[in-house]
């Protein structure tokens, strides 16, 4: 086999790092900033929660128009656009002096995200290795994406300490504005040239032929319920993490402690799903990634008043997290086929966000209603009833 050049690597490598930046500044800074945005704003933490829960509501609309959009355009002008907008956001976020500044900087952020993380660049990289190849290429994607947390918890956490959480947004915005658009501008820029051939699968291993009939509606609502109801709690444990941490009785240094090995473990998953998964279906992964998360919940649940019990779950949490990552772009692309990828990826991130948008909130207020604790029994019961809804997706694929 010819080796391949390096410019072969560039689109999973360039999308790679602005996932790192994007998760780590559109989703993990919440988690550290709105506390403190939320004291010196006068607002309670189910408050600003709220508001976040909004801005999902309305990335979820903008997530049609990005699916679309990269059908038809590419990717190059969408991330690199979207990357524009969110460094404008990030920007607004440090400007603001009360509840109805914070709303708009919120929506704004949140809509311009959707046109520069995961469901975005899954689809992009499709046009880019059409064929089995796109598994890969999204996995190789996650893999790095995997350390944003690791990377962002105590880098904005440090930042705020030492400048204030404006400075901290400003810092987060000019960082996007000129690493991830040059990033994705060039990185894609292969897209309107010549993609790279449909890579063969060795001899003997076939692809997953796309389901048809009554059973591939079936398995798309099923499986819409599934990502829906082990994504409701991501938003909610990102962002509210810290705070839930801190209501078991430990400091907020341990619990962005903690927190910062989600990310290598999610690293870790990501990478044995690269290695071992590229000849399971990702229904098989999927359960995997679920059944990771779940166990972890429990260890979480009996023994998360302990440090080792939280480092546990960290890691646990994370290798399901991370593989699942994966599994809801290889999922709908086996299932479902390659034509209108992008489309039907930002439907699904549509309903999922619209469903999810209230979990920031309503976590939110069970943490100050009744404590960290209950706060994580209920994203364990959305964990479970996930996994469920995977057993009627396989039911419907057989």
């Amino acid at each position: 086999m010819m080796a391949r050049p390096l410019k072969y690597y560039m689109p999973v490598c360039g999308l790679g790092l602005t996932q790192i930046m994007g998760y780590g500044t559109l989703l993990y800074s919440y988690a550290v900033l709105l506390p403190i945005m939320a004291d010196e704003l006068g607002l309670g933490l189910s408050d600003v929660f709220g508001l976040l829960s909004i801005g999902f509501f309305f990335g979820g609309l903008s997530a049609i128009l990005a699916g679309f959009a990269v059908d038809r355009i590419g990717g190059r002008w969408v991330m690199s656009l979207g990357s524009v907008a969110s460094a404008g956001g990030l920007w607004g976020l440090s400007q603001v002096t009360g509840p109805i500044g914070l709303t708009v900087a919120i929506l704004l952020t949140q809509m311009a995200a959707m046109f520069v993380l995961y469901d975005v660049a899954f689809a992009s990289i499709a046009k880019l290795r059409p064929g089995p190849a796109a598994q890969s290429a999204i996995s190789g994607i996650t893999l790095f994406g995997g350390v944003a947390s690791t990377i962002y918890w105590p880098l904005t956490l440090a930042l705020s300490n030492l400048y204030g959480w404006q400075v901290t947004w400003q810092i987060h915005a000019a960082s996007v504005l000129l690493i991830c658009v040059p990033a994705h501008w060039f990185s894609l820029r292969t897209e309107n040239g010549t993609c790279a051939p449909p890579e063969k699968r060795k001899e003997g291993s076939e692809t997953w032929p796309p389901l048809q009939g009554p059973a591939r509606r079936q398995a798309m609502i099923w499986m819409v319920l599934s990502f829906t109801f082990s994504g409701y709690i991501m938003g909610a444990l990102m962002s509210l993490w810290v705070s839930n941490v801190e209501a078991l009785g430990h400091s907020a240094a341990v619990a962005v402690s903690a927190g910062a090995l989600i990310g290598p473990a999610k690293t870790a998953g990501r990478f044995f799903e690269l290695i071992f998964g590229r000849e399971l279906h990702p229904l098989i992964t999927s359960f995997i990634s679920l059944g990771l998360m779940m166990i972890g919940f429990s260890i979480l649940l009996g023994f998360g008043a302990t440090f080792a019990g939280l480092m546990v779950f960290a890691v646990l949490y994370g290798m399901g997290d991370g593989i699942k990552t994966i599994t809801m772009g290889t999922l709908p692309l086996a299932l479902f086929g390659p034509e209108g990828f992008g489309a039907r990826l930002g439907w699904i991130a549509f309903i999922r966000m619209s469903v999810n948008s209230s979990s920031p909130f309503l976590f939110a207020w069970i943490t100050e209603a009744y404590g960290g604790w209950t706060s994580f029994s209920a994203m364990a019961l959305f964990i479970l009833m996930g996994l469920g809804a995977l057993f009627f997706v396989k039911r419907h694929s057989q």
